[in-house]
């Protein structure tokens, strides 16, 4: 098995789909899995993603600690 991306296993400790994580943060679906996938995202939604993990987990969460890349 693929090892998880920092933001996959924080997604995935809040109960979230990536629907449902897009969704809260106002982004695309795609917005999500290229985020996890380490893919380049845009800065705005990276850290849009990145509001809304903390959000959700109670602990506040940079970008770079999410391993999105920009």
């Amino acid at each position: 098995m693929a090892q998880q991306s920092p933001l996959m296993r924080q997604r995935l400790l809040a109960g979230l789909s990536k629907a449902e994580l897009a969704r809260r943060a106002g982004v695309d679906e795609t917005t999500v899995t290229r985020a996890e996938t380490g893919k380049r995202v845009q800065a705005h939604k990276a850290s849009l993603i990145a509001q809304a993990i903390s959000q959700v987990r109670g602990e506040e969460f940079s970008v770079e600690e999410l391993g999105i890349v920009t």
